[in-house]
């Protein structure tokens, strides 16, 4: 409980928490194996920006964010399914905390990587100021992160502007970046990960990615948790096969069960 409670407070006071050594190495080579060669054939497949997500969920549906920077839904499915990550106890327990309740959902399956030659994202929230002039003590949605490969400032890792979580002025909502880049912010920080972290992000706190000018890409999975009452207001689909849903503990199938269940491929086949 002591570690909960010290993730808790990093969370609350900085808009973020970093769990080292949370994810075991080979789970994540299991999980990056998988995943590549679907990114890849969304970047093969998308080069220009501006269209929503597409393609087939098991083959690839992504698209181009910004220059060599690609988002991508994935399945739970396969060696993609990653209950040990989902499930965390300490994920659980932080999630419970801060919520002071365990009726929340899985709402989304996502990723973002930037390969070599993406350029700075905009300082940008991933969420919409949902009271203005309210600095809301809570937030109903979180994104849960974890990177495939080390990451740090060659391959473009995140950079964020702690505790900014709480600003509230509809006024600024679309300058953010203009303010940040002309101002003075020493408390901006780069999240520099060794593969195996998991961090907890609060969407309201200001974020961008940075260029990857290294010779690889820099993939990071993204699991969505959303108390039960906003689950709604996430509208990306999400996807788990039927073997991996059956499989779940008790707990798994309760955060899944707004996923659309994925037929088994050798019966749809």
């Amino acid at each position: 409980m002591e570690r909960v409670e010290r993730l808790l407070n990093e969370l609350y006071v900085n808009g973020f928490a970093v769990m080292e050594d949370a994810i075991p190495i080979p789970t994540i080579e299991r999980i990056h194996a998988a995943f590549l060669p679907m990114l890849e054939r969304v970047r093969r497949r998308e080069h220009e920006p501006g269209h929503p997500e597409r393609g087939d969920i098991r083959a690839g549906c992504g698209r181009l964010q910004h220059p060599n920077r690609y988002t991508m839904q994935w399945p739970w499915e396969g060696a993609l399914a990653c209950p040990e990550i989902a499930e965390h106890p300490t994920l659980l327990a932080l999630l419970e905390a801060y919520w002071e309740t365990d009726d929340f959902l899985v709402t989304c399956l996502h990723s973002n990587t930037p390969y070599p030659g993406s350029i700075h994202q905009n300082w940008h929230r991933d969420i919409k100021l949902m009271a203005p002039h309210v600095a809301m003590a809570r937030v109903p949605h979180f994104g849960v992160k974890f990177p495939l490969v080390d990451t740090g400032v060659e391959n473009g890792s995140f950079e964020v502007l702690p505790s900014t979580q709480f600003l509230a002025d509809p006024s600024r909502e679309d300058d953010y970046n203009d303010i940040i880049e002309s101002g003075s912010y020493p408390h901006r920080t780069r999240i520099n990960m060794q593969r195996g972290t998991l961090w907890v992000q609060d969407p309201r706190a200001l974020h961008r990615g940075t260029p990857n000018r290294s010779d690889a890409p820099r993939p990071e999975m993204v699991i969505c948790y959303s108390l039960r009452w906003a689950a709604p207001l996430m509208t990306r689909p999400l996807w788990v096969g039927s073997r991996e849903f059956e499989e779940l503990s008790e707990r798994g199938r309760k955060l899944f069960e707004r996923a659309t269940i994925l037929p088994d491929p050798a019966v749809a086949a």
